[in-house]
Protein backbone atom coordinates (compact mmCIF):
# COMPACT_ATOMS: atom_id res chain seq x y z
CA UNK A 1 0.00 0.00 0.00
CA UNK A 2 2.41 2.66 -1.15
CA UNK A 3 1.29 6.05 -2.35
CA UNK A 4 4.68 7.76 -2.63
CA UNK A 5 7.37 5.39 -3.85
CA UNK A 6 11.06 5.96 -4.41
CA UNK A 7 12.11 3.99 -7.47
CA UNK A 8 15.09 4.24 -9.79
CA UNK A 9 14.51 3.80 -13.49
CA UNK A 10 16.94 1.80 -15.65
CA UNK A 11 18.67 4.82 -17.20
CA UNK A 12 19.71 6.25 -13.86
CA UNK A 13 17.36 9.21 -13.64
CA UNK A 14 16.41 10.53 -10.18
CA UNK A 15 14.11 8.32 -8.11
CA UNK A 16 10.41 8.81 -8.68
CA UNK A 17 8.51 10.10 -5.71
CA UNK A 18 5.02 11.09 -4.79
CA UNK A 19 2.29 11.09 -7.40
CA UNK A 20 4.81 10.43 -10.19
CA UNK A 21 5.54 6.95 -8.86
CA UNK A 22 1.88 6.09 -8.73
CA UNK A 23 0.91 7.44 -12.14
CA UNK A 24 4.09 6.82 -14.15
CA UNK A 25 3.71 4.54 -17.15
CA UNK A 26 5.07 1.01 -17.23
CA UNK A 27 8.13 2.11 -19.20
CA UNK A 28 8.98 4.52 -16.38
CA UNK A 29 8.64 2.18 -13.42
CA UNK A 30 11.26 -0.49 -12.82
CA UNK A 31 12.34 -1.44 -16.31
CA UNK A 32 10.29 -4.60 -16.25
CA UNK A 33 8.93 -5.90 -19.51
CA UNK A 34 5.20 -5.75 -19.86
CA UNK A 35 3.55 -8.90 -18.57
CA UNK A 36 1.34 -10.92 -20.89
CA UNK A 37 -2.36 -10.24 -20.86
CA UNK A 38 -3.67 -11.64 -17.61
CA UNK A 39 -6.43 -14.18 -17.30
CA UNK A 40 -9.33 -13.92 -14.90
CA UNK A 41 -7.63 -16.56 -12.79
CA UNK A 42 -4.56 -14.35 -12.37
CA UNK A 43 -6.71 -11.41 -11.31
CA UNK A 44 -8.63 -13.65 -8.92
CA UNK A 45 -5.39 -14.83 -7.31
CA UNK A 46 -4.09 -11.25 -7.14
CA UNK A 47 -7.27 -10.17 -5.35
CA UNK A 48 -6.31 -12.66 -2.60
CA UNK A 49 -9.74 -14.21 -1.88
CA UNK A 50 -8.29 -16.02 1.14
CA UNK A 51 -8.09 -12.66 2.92
CA UNK A 52 -11.83 -12.04 2.59
CA UNK A 53 -12.81 -13.72 5.91
CA UNK A 54 -11.16 -10.70 7.50
CA UNK A 55 -13.85 -8.45 6.05
CA UNK A 56 -16.78 -10.90 6.09
CA UNK A 57 -16.68 -11.22 9.87
CA UNK A 58 -17.08 -7.53 10.73
CA UNK A 59 -19.70 -7.21 7.97
CA UNK A 60 -21.82 -9.99 9.45
CA UNK A 61 -21.43 -8.64 12.96
CA UNK A 62 -22.39 -5.11 11.93
CA UNK A 63 -25.53 -6.25 10.13
CA UNK A 64 -26.57 -8.37 13.13
CA UNK A 65 -26.56 -5.22 15.25
CA UNK A 66 -28.94 -3.30 12.97
CA UNK A 67 -32.40 -2.89 14.48
CA UNK A 68 -34.80 -5.18 12.63
CA UNK A 69 -37.30 -2.49 11.46
CA UNK A 70 -34.42 -0.50 9.91
CA UNK A 71 -32.65 -3.38 8.18
CA UNK A 72 -32.52 -3.21 4.36
CA UNK A 73 -31.08 -6.01 2.25
CA UNK A 74 -30.23 -3.61 -0.57
CA UNK A 75 -28.21 -1.37 1.76
CA UNK A 76 -26.53 -4.43 3.30
CA UNK A 77 -25.47 -5.66 -0.14
CA UNK A 78 -24.16 -2.22 -1.12
CA UNK A 79 -22.22 -2.01 2.12
CA UNK A 80 -20.78 -5.49 1.62
CA UNK A 81 -19.63 -4.72 -1.92
CA UNK A 82 -18.09 -1.45 -0.70
CA UNK A 83 -16.11 -3.23 2.01
CA UNK A 84 -14.99 -6.11 -0.20
CA UNK A 85 -13.79 -3.74 -2.94
CA UNK A 86 -11.75 -1.81 -0.41
CA UNK A 87 -10.20 -5.06 0.83
CA UNK A 88 -9.33 -6.07 -2.74
CA UNK A 89 -7.88 -2.59 -3.29
CA UNK A 90 -5.60 -3.10 -0.30
CA UNK A 91 -4.33 -6.35 -1.81
CA UNK A 92 -3.74 -4.81 -5.23
CA UNK A 93 -2.00 -1.80 -3.71
CA UNK A 94 0.30 -4.04 -1.67
CA UNK A 95 1.19 -6.05 -4.75
CA UNK A 96 1.83 -2.98 -6.88
CA UNK A 97 3.70 -0.73 -4.50
CA UNK A 98 5.79 -3.36 -2.74
CA UNK A 99 6.81 -4.61 -6.18
CA UNK A 100 7.81 -1.13 -7.37
CA UNK A 101 9.71 -0.27 -4.21
CA UNK A 102 11.69 -3.51 -4.11
CA UNK A 103 10.19 -4.81 -0.86
CA UNK A 104 9.05 -7.90 -2.77
CA UNK A 105 12.10 -9.75 -3.99
CA UNK A 106 13.21 -13.25 -4.87
CA UNK A 107 13.46 -14.03 -1.15
CA UNK A 108 9.78 -13.28 -0.48
CA UNK A 109 8.30 -15.89 1.87
CA UNK A 110 4.63 -15.20 1.24
CA UNK A 111 2.51 -16.23 -1.75
CA UNK A 112 3.88 -15.02 -5.07
CA UNK A 113 2.84 -11.49 -6.00
CA UNK A 114 1.55 -10.78 -9.51
CA UNK A 115 3.94 -7.91 -10.25
CA UNK A 116 6.95 -9.58 -8.66
CA UNK A 117 6.39 -12.81 -10.60
CA UNK A 118 5.62 -11.06 -13.90
CA UNK A 119 2.02 -12.24 -14.14
CA UNK A 120 0.81 -8.63 -14.35
CA UNK A 121 2.54 -5.47 -15.49
CA UNK A 122 2.71 -2.39 -13.30
CA UNK A 123 0.39 -0.60 -15.72
CA UNK A 124 -2.22 -3.36 -15.48
CA UNK A 125 -1.95 -3.34 -11.69
CA UNK A 126 -2.49 0.43 -11.62
CA UNK A 127 -5.55 0.12 -13.81
CA UNK A 128 -6.99 -2.64 -11.64
CA UNK A 129 -6.33 -0.66 -8.46
CA UNK A 130 -7.91 2.50 -9.83
CA UNK A 131 -10.94 0.55 -11.08
CA UNK A 132 -11.55 -1.01 -7.66
CA UNK A 133 -11.09 2.29 -5.85
CA UNK A 134 -13.33 4.15 -8.29
CA UNK A 135 -16.19 1.69 -7.83
CA UNK A 136 -15.67 1.72 -4.06
CA UNK A 137 -15.85 5.52 -4.08
CA UNK A 138 -19.13 5.41 -6.03
CA UNK A 139 -20.58 2.87 -3.62
CA UNK A 140 -19.47 5.01 -0.69
CA UNK A 141 -21.24 7.99 -2.26
CA UNK A 142 -24.39 5.92 -2.72
CA UNK A 143 -24.26 4.78 0.91
CA UNK A 144 -23.85 8.37 2.05
CA UNK A 145 -27.02 9.27 0.14
CA UNK A 146 -29.23 6.41 1.31
CA UNK A 147 -27.65 6.21 4.75
CA UNK A 148 -25.59 8.98 6.34
CA UNK A 149 -23.04 11.53 5.17
CA UNK A 150 -20.46 9.92 7.48
CA UNK A 151 -20.17 7.11 4.93
CA UNK A 152 -18.52 9.59 2.55
CA UNK A 153 -16.03 10.46 5.28
CA UNK A 154 -15.35 6.77 5.98
CA UNK A 155 -14.79 6.20 2.27
CA UNK A 156 -12.24 9.00 1.99
CA UNK A 157 -10.47 7.77 5.12
CA UNK A 158 -10.32 4.25 3.66
CA UNK A 159 -8.87 5.63 0.41
CA UNK A 160 -6.05 7.31 2.33
CA UNK A 161 -5.45 4.16 4.40
CA UNK A 162 -5.19 1.98 1.28
CA UNK A 163 -2.68 4.24 -0.44
CA UNK A 164 -0.61 5.44 2.51
CA UNK A 165 0.22 2.18 4.31
CA UNK A 166 3.79 2.01 3.03
CA UNK A 167 3.81 5.18 0.98
CA UNK A 168 4.30 8.84 1.66
CA UNK A 169 7.40 10.40 3.08
CA UNK A 170 6.48 8.87 6.44
CA UNK A 171 4.41 5.75 5.64
CA UNK A 172 2.51 4.51 8.64
CA UNK A 173 3.81 0.96 8.11
CA UNK A 174 7.26 2.35 8.97
CA UNK A 175 5.81 3.76 12.17
CA UNK A 176 4.56 0.34 13.25
CA UNK A 177 0.94 1.47 12.94
CA UNK A 178 -0.32 -1.08 10.40
CA UNK A 179 -2.03 -3.25 13.01
CA UNK A 180 -3.63 -0.20 14.65
CA UNK A 181 -5.09 1.02 11.36
CA UNK A 182 -6.37 -2.49 10.55
CA UNK A 183 -8.07 -2.63 13.96
CA UNK A 184 -9.71 0.75 13.39
CA UNK A 185 -11.07 -0.05 9.92
CA UNK A 186 -11.95 -3.72 10.43
CA UNK A 187 -13.28 -3.10 13.91
CA UNK A 188 -15.11 0.09 14.92
CA UNK A 189 -15.46 1.58 11.43
CA UNK A 190 -16.64 -1.67 9.80
CA UNK A 191 -19.22 -2.40 12.51
CA UNK A 192 -20.42 1.12 13.19
CA UNK A 193 -20.43 1.88 9.47
CA UNK A 194 -22.93 -0.94 8.92
CA UNK A 195 -25.29 0.68 11.42
CA UNK A 196 -24.75 4.18 10.05
CA UNK A 197 -25.46 3.03 6.50
CA UNK A 198 -28.72 1.45 7.72
CA UNK A 199 -29.55 4.55 9.83
CA UNK A 200 -29.63 2.38 12.93
CA UNK A 201 -28.81 3.77 16.40
CA UNK A 202 -25.27 3.29 17.72
CA UNK A 203 -25.68 1.50 21.03
CA UNK A 204 -22.87 0.85 23.50
CA UNK A 205 -22.94 -2.83 22.54
CA UNK A 206 -22.04 -1.86 18.97
CA UNK A 207 -18.98 0.08 20.11
CA UNK A 208 -17.84 -2.83 22.28
CA UNK A 209 -18.43 -5.40 19.53
CA UNK A 210 -16.58 -3.23 17.00
CA UNK A 211 -13.60 -2.84 19.31
CA UNK A 212 -13.39 -6.58 19.95
CA UNK A 213 -13.95 -7.90 16.43
CA UNK A 214 -11.08 -5.84 15.03
CA UNK A 215 -8.51 -7.48 17.30
CA UNK A 216 -8.22 -10.88 15.53
CA UNK A 217 -8.17 -9.08 12.17
CA UNK A 218 -5.21 -7.02 13.38
CA UNK A 219 -3.60 -10.34 14.33
CA UNK A 220 -3.70 -11.33 10.64
CA UNK A 221 -1.59 -8.30 9.79
CA UNK A 222 0.79 -9.13 12.64
CA UNK A 223 1.34 -12.69 11.37
CA UNK A 224 1.97 -11.33 7.88
CA UNK A 225 4.50 -8.82 9.17
CA UNK A 226 6.15 -11.38 11.46
CA UNK A 227 6.64 -13.69 8.48
CA UNK A 228 8.16 -10.85 6.43
CA UNK A 229 10.16 -9.38 9.32
CA UNK A 230 13.63 -10.02 7.89
CA UNK A 231 12.86 -8.95 4.33
CA UNK A 232 11.00 -5.86 5.59
CA UNK A 233 13.92 -4.97 7.85
CA UNK A 234 16.38 -5.22 4.97
CA UNK A 235 14.11 -3.04 2.83
CA UNK A 236 13.81 -0.44 5.61
CA UNK A 237 10.12 -1.18 6.24
CA UNK A 238 9.88 -0.86 10.02
CA UNK A 239 6.64 -2.70 10.78
CA UNK A 240 5.48 -3.50 14.30
CA UNK A 241 7.01 -6.97 14.02
CA UNK A 242 10.36 -5.47 13.01
CA UNK A 243 10.23 -3.06 15.95
CA UNK A 244 9.12 -5.59 18.56
CA UNK A 245 10.97 -8.70 17.43
CA UNK A 246 9.56 -12.25 17.40
CA UNK A 247 8.92 -12.85 21.10
CA UNK A 248 7.10 -9.62 21.87
CA UNK A 249 5.17 -9.88 18.59
CA UNK A 250 3.98 -13.31 19.71
CA UNK A 251 2.74 -11.83 22.99
CA UNK A 252 0.81 -9.15 21.11
CA UNK A 253 -0.64 -11.84 18.85
CA UNK A 254 -1.84 -13.81 21.88
CA UNK A 255 -3.60 -10.74 23.26
CA UNK A 256 -5.26 -9.93 19.93
CA UNK A 257 -6.49 -13.51 19.53
CA UNK A 258 -7.63 -14.26 23.06
CA UNK A 259 -9.09 -10.99 24.37
CA UNK A 260 -12.32 -11.19 22.30
CA UNK A 261 -13.00 -14.62 23.79
CA UNK A 262 -11.91 -14.02 27.37
CA UNK A 263 -13.82 -10.74 27.67
CA UNK A 264 -17.06 -12.19 26.28
CA UNK A 265 -17.53 -15.18 28.57
CA UNK A 266 -20.66 -13.52 30.09
CA UNK A 267 -22.25 -13.49 26.61
CA UNK A 268 -22.66 -17.24 26.93
CA UNK A 269 -25.76 -16.75 29.08
CA UNK A 270 -27.36 -13.90 27.14
CA UNK A 271 -29.58 -15.42 24.44
CA UNK A 272 -29.58 -19.18 24.10
CA UNK A 273 -29.39 -21.70 26.96
CA UNK A 274 -25.95 -21.83 28.52
CA UNK A 275 -25.49 -25.50 27.67
CA UNK A 276 -25.61 -24.50 24.00
CA UNK A 277 -23.29 -21.50 24.20
CA UNK A 278 -20.59 -22.54 26.62
CA UNK A 279 -19.28 -25.34 24.33
CA UNK A 280 -18.97 -22.78 21.52
CA UNK A 281 -17.11 -20.38 23.79
CA UNK A 282 -14.79 -23.14 24.98
CA UNK A 283 -14.13 -24.32 21.42
CA UNK A 284 -13.19 -20.80 20.32
CA UNK A 285 -10.92 -20.43 23.35
CA UNK A 286 -9.16 -23.73 22.62
CA UNK A 287 -8.64 -22.79 18.97
CA UNK A 288 -7.21 -19.44 20.09
CA UNK A 289 -4.81 -21.22 22.45
CA UNK A 290 -3.80 -23.58 19.64
CA UNK A 291 -3.05 -20.64 17.34
CA UNK A 292 -1.02 -19.04 20.10
CA UNK A 293 0.98 -22.27 20.46
CA UNK A 294 1.48 -22.47 16.69
CA UNK A 295 2.93 -18.97 16.34
CA UNK A 296 5.51 -19.75 19.01
CA UNK A 297 6.72 -22.74 17.01
CA UNK A 298 6.55 -21.33 13.48
CA UNK A 299 8.66 -18.92 11.50
CA UNK A 300 9.24 -17.81 7.94
CA UNK A 301 7.15 -19.48 5.26
CA UNK A 302 5.58 -21.78 7.87
CA UNK A 303 3.56 -18.77 9.01
CA UNK A 304 1.60 -18.75 5.73
CA UNK A 305 -0.68 -21.50 7.00
CA UNK A 306 -1.12 -19.73 10.33
CA UNK A 307 -2.07 -16.55 8.49
CA UNK A 308 -4.95 -18.33 6.77
CA UNK A 309 -6.05 -19.99 10.00
CA UNK A 310 -6.00 -16.64 11.80
CA UNK A 311 -8.25 -15.18 9.10
CA UNK A 312 -10.75 -18.01 9.60
CA UNK A 313 -10.51 -17.54 13.37
CA UNK A 314 -11.37 -13.85 12.96
CA UNK A 315 -14.55 -14.89 11.11
CA UNK A 316 -15.44 -17.38 13.86
CA UNK A 317 -14.86 -14.72 16.52
CA UNK A 318 -17.17 -12.32 14.65
CA UNK A 319 -19.90 -14.96 14.49
CA UNK A 320 -19.47 -15.57 18.22
CA UNK A 321 -19.76 -11.85 18.97
CA UNK A 322 -22.96 -11.67 16.91
CA UNK A 323 -24.77 -14.41 18.87
CA UNK A 324 -26.01 -12.15 21.69
CA UNK A 325 -27.83 -10.07 19.07
CA UNK A 326 -29.60 -12.89 17.27
CA UNK A 327 -32.66 -12.37 19.39
CA UNK A 328 -32.76 -8.64 18.53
Amino acid sequence: MQFFINTVDPVGSPPATGMRALFMSKSDSSGQAAAPKASLQVWWQTARPRTLPAVFGPLLLGQSLVEAPLFSWSVAVLYGLWAVLLQVSVNLANDLFDGLSGVDGADRLGPARALQSGLLSAEAMRQGLFACLAVAMLLGLALSIVGHWLMALFTLAALVAVLAYSGGRRPYANLGLGEVVVWVFFGPIAVLGALIAQQSPLHVSAWIAGALVGLPVAAIMLVNNLRDRETDRRAGKLTLAVRLGPQRSQLVYAALILLPVVLTAPFATSVLPGWLLWPGWLALLLVGLALNHAIRHSSGAALNRLLGLTALYSLAAAIWLSIPHWGG
